[in-house]
């Protein structure tokens, strides 16, 4: 007997059939190449119809392996959005949480994002879907056929069961914005101020819910992929801290009562609770960008282009230093904050005997790392105490020992990895075993 979990991320899309009796896992992975071309550098879409295919697909797969699945349960990108009409089609592309519309301009010097954190008073920022939605309202961008919005999981879901409406859960509504996450109900005071279309907003139901049936098998509503690898990979929630480093990257830690912490995000755990989140941009894609770099340096200079695979191999080989005087030092905002979005990146310490390839690496690994732990300092003495065990994740961790080599340094703890290759994928399925024994 099986449990199924489909984690719907930005650069691929991972399914997990976990078996009960034997909890061996079956693991499949797809790329999501759905991104769709745009004249507007800042704009950044996804084909939900060509995702939704993609799921299909490897629900077949199972199916096909897995003679009894007895639940459903899916993760996914948080914040994004799209447009549903009254049969549950979908009538606009996937705006994903990288869509840059709410950093520009709207009036008075003001981006879309910061007028609408002085105006509700909550932290909004872009890529954030109602914030996205406000753009696409002041600009007539609205599909006139639209009945919903929804996040990608939430389609994907509803289209299995054949829907007409999305159903939508706690954690993924609070990543759309404007939701009181200690009421747990998106704030319609807050969207009245604004004058934002409230009836768009789907229905949101706890955690773990019913959505409906695929072909007789139950189908849970989804969770945000951070909730989903925190419970994918962490055993014990009250002392860990769980790092993941994919193209962005997150350090969350669990506590039991609602917070405010500048700084950090607090977001509701599915089984209740919370974890406070701190969020860099730039994770894993700093080290890609590096990778560019050498590779546009090489092809310069050789006219030979290396693979993408050759270069990591060879940044990663190189050996691990602890700090010393003399390294060169990086601070990978290379794509701005979510409070402030035009900070950048920067490369200092830089002398005539430290710049080297290698301590350019190193460099970038460090910043990566630093980037959590100032974060990590963030969280009240009270829940961090006694956060002692440090959980790693993703594959910007798994496949880079550099990067767990700096984030043991900064943190002072060993590295846990966890022992599944998809957590997000694996902790949608423990979050439909859960469900299942309600």
């Amino acid at each position: 007997m099986y449990c199924v979990g489909i984690d719907i991320g930005t650069s691929s899309i991972c399914g997990v059939a976990y078996n009960l009796s034997t909890e061996d896992c079956i693991t499949i992975v797809k790329d999501n190449n759905t991104s769709i071309i745009s004249g507007n550098q800042w704009e950044k879409t996804q084909d939900a119809d060509a995702i939704f295919h993609i799921v299909e697909e490897i629900l077949l797969e199972f199916r096909q392996q897995c003679t009894d699945i007895k639940g459903i349960g899916f993760s996914g990108q948080m914040h994004g959005m799209l447009y549903v009409d009254k049969c549950g089609e979908a009538v606009s592309p996937l705006y994903t949480w990288q869509d840059g519309r709410g950093n520009l301009i709207y009036k008075e010097g003001q981006s879309y994002a910061s007028f609408l954190n002085q105006e509700t008073g909550y932290p909004m920022a872009t890529g954030y879907g109602l914030v996205t939605h406000f753009y696409n309202e002041q600009n007539n961008l609205v599909p006139s056929s639209a009945n919903k919005l929804c996040t990608i999981m939430d389609y994907v879901a509803m289209k299995l069961c054949r829907r007409n409406e999305p159903l939508i859960d706690y954690s993924n509504a609070a990543g759309l914005g404007l939701f009181d996450k200690r009421r747990l109900l998106f704030d319609v005071s807050a969207c009245d101020a604004i004058h934002l279309d409230r009836t768009l907003l789907p229905e949101v139901i706890p955690s773990g819910s019913l959505v409906g049936y695929c072909e007789n098998i139950p189908v849970y509503v989804a969770i945000g992929d951070n909730q989903a690898a925190f419970l994918g990979s962490v055993k014990d929630i009250e002392h860990s801290i769980h790092i993941t480093v994919g193209t962005s990257s997150q350090i969350s830690v669990y506590t039991d009562r609602y917070m405010e912490v500048e700084g950090l995000d607090i977001r509701p755990l599915p089984g209740g609770g919370y974890i406070l989140v701190g969020a860099p941009l730039s994770g894993g894609v700093s080290f890609a960008m590096l990778k560019d770099f050498f590779a546009d340096t090489v092809k310069l200079f050789t006219g030979i282009e290396k693979s993408s695979h050759e270069l990591y191999e060879r940044m990663i080989s190189i050996p691990y230093q602890t700090n010393t005087n003399d390294g060169i030092e990086v601070e990978t905002l290379f794509s701005g904050t979510r409070v402030e979005p035009d900070k950048r990146g920067k490369i200092d310490h830089i002398s005539l005997s430290n710049f080297t390839p290698e301590n350019l690496i190193r460099g970038f690994v460090k910043g990566i790392s630093q980037s959590l732990y100032d974060y990590f300092r963030l969280i009240p003495d009270s829940v961090r105490q006694n956060k002692t065990i440090l959980v790693g994740s993703g594959n910007g961790i798994k496949k880079n020992p550099l990067i767990r080599q700096a984030l043991e340094e900064r943190f002072g703890y060993s590295l846990y990895l966890s022992n599944v290759q998809e957590e997000a994928a694996l902790g949608a399925c423990v979050c439909n075993m859960v469900s299942d024994k309600k």
